[in-house]
């Protein structure tokens, strides 16, 4: 017998304030299909955790699986009731023989942080007898996948920069609320999917989230180590360290996000060891000179003001947001946030930037 599942008024509002704005794929016509969430197919042996045409909590039709992780799927449904299609993210109550808290806690963060620009919609949340689940807004592929769908694997700067500032925004609203994200990477970025979302940046999977202040907005006293959360190529050198995580660990993981969108990958995109990840991110943090033909990491990059703000932040404090979004200004020239990304525009501007940049290193 399912348990009472939680749900959220404020978000139940926000969705029939947003019917027109609701992401039903057969809607949009101004979407490139590239962008569009994709089904992938279901291994028969693997068990999964809904079954297509299942008809979640009398309500959610499951249409297909489109993502997979450690810690759960994420199924595209349809809401019987509006006709709306959405996201329904579910885990095994039990993981390991203990009660799995990671969807507990990204579900109060949601709740909280309902009617923020850059947090998904919530549409319900709870549990049933085996499973915890949210119901929430459909999106776009995440950036990492659109990155890997240019000719050139990479993204142009004016695209980058908008990426970057937008970001900006959600994790001060994030860390308004006391929250840090603890893994800001591609991965976990998206962005709406109807005609008055569809360039609004979304952050998404707060499972690994942590309250970093007091309910008085003072910070809380940091621990002397830490366990590593996060993931190894997007997080910070004191991360690495077993070192208590801030706001500031937020923004060096975004500083590593936007490298790799703009240059195409990071140095240590090789690298497993997270000694040997470590050393190299040192490294760039040091303005080190690189091994090979750039004289050091940033060069030709126009990140080197956004890098050097970035790396002299103070971990003790929230970092001027402000003025990192007025050091990516060079990255979006004249670009508004609502003109045409580079996935609207076959990528012509990332393709022409990297024929240039070729052409300037021969």
């Amino acid at each position: 017998m399912d348990s009472p599942k939680i749900e959220d008024e404020t978000a139940q509002q926000q969705q029939q304030q947003n019917t027109k704005t609701c992401s039903n794929m057969e809607k949009v016509s101004k979407i490139p299909d590239l962008v569009l969430p994709r089904m992938k197919k279901m291994d028969p042996d693997a068990s999964p955790l809904l079954g297509i045409d299942e008809v979640f909590k009398k309500r959610w039709q499951i249409q297909g699986l489109i993502g997979k992780g450690g810690y759960g799927e994420i199924y595209l449904a349809s809401d019987t009731k509006r006709g709306e299609e959405v996201a329904i993210k579910v885990e095994p109550k039990i993981r390991r023989g203990k009660l799995a808290k990671r969807m507990i806690l990204e579900q109060k963060a949601l709740m909280k942080m309902q009617g923020k620009p850059h947090v998904p919609r919530l549409y319900a949340s709870g549990y049933t007898e085996n499973l915890n689940f949210i119901i929430m807004q459909l999106l776009s592929i995440n950036i990492g996948e659109i990155r890997k769908s240019s000719p050139c694997r990479k993204l142009s700067k004016s695209t980058t920069g908008r990426i970057l500032h937008q970001t900006i925004d959600a994790l001060h609203d994030m860390h308004q609320f006391g929250y840090i994200h603890r893994d800001v990477k591609p991965a976990n970025m998206c962005f709406g999917i109807g005609e008055t979302n569809r360039h609004t940046l979304i952050l998404l999977d707060f499972g690994l989230i942590r309250r970093y202040k007091k309910e008085n907005g003072e910070f809380r006293s940091l621990r002397s180590k830490a366990g590593f959360r996060g993931t190894h190529r997007y997080v910070s050198v004191r991360v690495h360290s077993k070192l208590e995580q801030s706001s500031t660990d937020d923004i060096i993981s975004l500083l590593y996000t936007g490298y790799e969108l703009m240059i195409g990958e990071l140095p240590w995109k090789s690298l497993e060891r997270g000694d040997e990840i470590k050393k190299l991110k040192q490294a760039m943090q040091n303005n080190e000179e690189k091994v090979g033909n750039n004289k050091n990491y940033f060069e030709n990059s126009q990140l080197i003001g956004f890098a050097k703000l970035v790396f002299s932040l103070d971990p003790t404090i929230d970092p001027p947001y402000s003025k990192l979004q007025d050091e990516l200004k060079i990255l979006i020239g004249n670009k508004k946030m609502d003109d045409p990304y580079d996935w609207e525009d076959d990528f012509k501007e990332a393709i022409e930037e990297n024929d240039i940049n070729d052409n300037s290193s021969k």
